[in-house]
């Protein structure tokens, strides 16, 4: 029986397990010592479902003939490497391959094209600072410049041409919270390193988000709690903030013209909140008056651009996500507007593949297992009647959240809580297709899966790490903001009426990290983490609390914090009627965690465990790790201690000692269960029927 079953079977059993059958936990002395010898498990290892690598931009450069262009498409494994670079030369026709250091970012570099005609690429050295490669489509070598920028890094590293012709780059310093900048001559190749530049963001992050240059001044859009518009004088060495915005929904963007900058913001302090676009002119941001205003600078009548750029062709790149061997392919051709013939030529590729780690599994209704490669790998799928799996593809989503409803999955996780929901009966269509056959596109109602939408319009949250199925047919979805503020954000997709909905303020100041549905999904139990309110400087809260949401009322309807001081209420999972069984620190000893159990229809706690291990999961991480802490087909809690899985009875909370298994999410299938948490797929025959062979 799947687990969907199970929780049905809880749901029409509730008074076993419900508030009326009395609820008590059981002392267990001789826990540590029966973890401590426990055997280990027999694991079968089923193979690599996944085999792939991530695909990064294709940038173009044109040639010096002025008519064609080289390319370069990026492949790496991680976001640290091994990173490899096809470049290819349309008119040559030769390809080769290359690569740059491991520990650079490629797939967030910043980058520009320089009046030399040369692409200059930036990302850091995380131990050293911002380096700087630069690709000369004469030769079509990469080279490295080095660190032009010691301590500068940051998620985001925007480059531009100033009016002066002179390259200009951003970032960010972690110890000052500042936004940096620099400049690269191209003609000379010095490096001008002008530090860390504006206001501090401190205690919230910063990224230097834009960067643009006129003649004497650098302006930075630092961001993001608030945002600084930032005007440094290269002359003086000092700097000015013009801008400043509310915490809360502002925007700061700078922006490179030829002969000078311009600006727009949202949320400006002082004003009515709406964007205002400016001319950033001799240091000041002066807001237009009309959207025809000529700028405040000359504009010479012969005004051209630094690098004169030939007819762009187009490029199909859907086929240069390689299969699990390495073929990939891709497809370019000149349109006959641009000089061309139209007719499509392939460029095939042979890309190193990596077998990927499996980061999460799911059962689905008909037994089989649905799992999800790391991050942005897609999903496949393993059938335990023939023994394979089957890569399905990917997609935009770096899977953290499911929940499945009427035989249909839903996903969402990061960026920006996008969702999507996924039939796993019929074909992967995402990605399948060529030049002539494109796509269909994944908002449309015959994709599988179809993206529904971004939660954080409605939740502000940029991850969703749980999910969690209501009464009212709705999925719910939780999670946390990032960059904008650290609190948290409530969203849900209704199924029924195919919509989406979601609240954030009343969680500024508690960051979720679990879900659990209980009382037959008429409650959802919403698990928190205190943090510092970034956004609404609410005071912070003295413990984690739980929240319960009720499906039918369509409101909160109470707050329970079970293990006062702690600083999170942790993992949690619905044992039947409105009961639940959480998991969160000892505040009083790091080397134990205490089990709670909740009635979350009353708010009463129960009782409170005090178990000689410490919580095996970081309140506030990335989720993960290799762990779970859930429901398994016989209705008792299923999770790992010091390296053993248990399994632990709702009723009296007796946690029985299966044996030693290195940890990973859990799902089960006909007796069996499977685990994540390596690139191989790990089964354990037999015992979630009760025992292990």
């Amino acid at each position: 029986m799947n687990v969907t079953g199970t929780l049905h079977l809880l749901m029409a059993a509730g008074v076993a397990l419900g508030a009326e059958a009395p609820w008590t936990s059981k002392d267990q002395p001789d826990l540590a010592a029966l973890v401590a010898k426990a055997e280990p498990l027999k694991v079968e290892e089923l193979g690599v479902p996944v085999t792939s690598v991530r695909r990064g931009e294709l940038m173009l450069v044109p040639n010096p003939d002025g008519k064609t262009y080289d390319f370069l498409q990026w492949y790496f494994k991680g976001y640290g490497g091994p990173t490899t670079v096809f470049i290819g030369d349309l008119a040559t026709g030769v390809v080769k391959k290359d690569g740059i250091p491991d520990r650079r970012q490629i797939h967030i570099c910043g980058r520009v094209l320089g009046p030399d005609g040369k692409l200059y690429i930036a990302t850091p050295d995380w131990q050293k600072g911002m380096e700087v490669y630069v690709y000369n489509p004469a030769t079509n070598a990469l080279s490295c410049k080095g660190v032009v920028a010691p301590g500068l890094a940051g998620e985001t590293r925007p480059m531009c041409v100033g009016t002066d012709g002179m390259i200009y780059g951003s970032g960010s310093y972690d110890k000052e919270r500042k936004a940096g900048a620099y400049q690269i001559d191209p003609r000379t190749g010095k490096v001008t390193d002008y530090g860390p530049v504006g206001p501090s963001h401190a205690p919230n992050g910063c990224w230097g988000y834009s960067v643009a240059a006129d003649d004497r001044y650098i302006y930075v859009a630092s961001g993001k709690v608030p945002w600084f518009l930032v005007a440094y004088d290269r002359q003086t060495g000092k700097d000015e903030t013009l801008v400043t915005t509310e915490n809360v929904e502002g925007m700061v963007s700078v922006h490179q013209g030829r002969h000078g900058c311009t600006a727009s913001a949202s949320k400006v302090v002082g004003t009515d909140g709406k964007a205002i676009q400016y001319w950033l002119y001799q240091g000041k941001a002066i807001p237009k008056k009309a959207p025809n205003e000529k700028p405040p600078w000359p504009e010479p009548a012969d005004s051209k651009p630094w690098v004169t750029l030939p007819p762009q062709p187009e490029f199909f790149t859907e086929s240069a996500t390689p299969t699990s061997d390495g073929r990939a392919i891709i497809w370019h051709r000149m349109p006959k507007a641009r000089g061309g013939d139209d007719e499509w030529k392939a460029i095939p590729l042979q890309v190193p593949t990596y077998p990927m780690v499996i980061n999460r599994l799911t059962e689905l209704p008909d037994g089989r297992i649905l799992g999800t490669a790391d991050s942005y790998e897609g999903n496949f799928i393993f059938d335990p009647a023939t023994s394979k799996s089957v890569h399905l593809g990917k997609n935009h989503l770096s899977h953290y959240a499911t929940a499945i409803l009427d035989g249909k999955v839903y996903m969402s996780g990061y960026p920006s809580s996008i969702t999507y929901v996924l039939d796993p009966t019929k074909p992967w269509t995402i990605g399948v297709g060529d030049p002539l056959h494109r796509p269909i596109l994944e908002t449309d109602e015959r994709s599988n899966p179809r993206m529904l939408g971004y939660l954080n319009k409605w939740a502000g949250t940029h991850k969703m790490y749980a999910a969690a199925v209501g009464a009212d047919g709705r999925v719910y979805f939780g999670g946390r903001w990032v960059r904008d503020g650290s609190g948290g954000g409530f969203a849900w997709w209704d199924t029924k009426k195919g919509e989406g909905g979601g609240f954030w303020r009343e969680f500024s100041n508690a960051q979720i990290t679990h879900l659990a549905a209980t009382d037959g999904g008429k409650l959802i139990v919403i698990s928190t983490m205190r943090v510092r309110d970034a956004t609404l400087g609410r005071p912070e809260l003295k413990q984690g609390k739980l929240f319960v949401w009720d499906t039918a009322a369509q409101k909160l309807v109470r707050e329970i914090e079970p293990v006062l001081e702690a600083k999170g209420t942790g993992l949690v999972v619905g044992i039947g009627g409105p009961r639940i069984l959480g998991w969160t620190e000892d505040p009083t000893d790091p080397k134990s965690s205490i089990l709670y159990g909740v009635d979350a229809a009353s708010g009463d706690v129960a009782f409170r465990r005090k178990l000689p291990f410490p919580l095996p999961v970081g309140l506030g991480s990335n989720q993960m790790e290799p762990h779970d802490f859930r429901l398994g087909p016989d209705g008792k809690a299923w999770t790992f201690l010091s390296g053993a899985l248990v399994r632990i009875n709702p009723s009296d909370t007796a946690i029985e000692v299966l044996g030693k298994l290195p940890g990973g999410r859990l799902a089960f299938s006909g007796g069996d269960l499977y685990l994540s948490g390596s690139d191989h797929l790990r089964r354990v025959r037999g015992l979630a029927g009760g025992h292990a062979e």
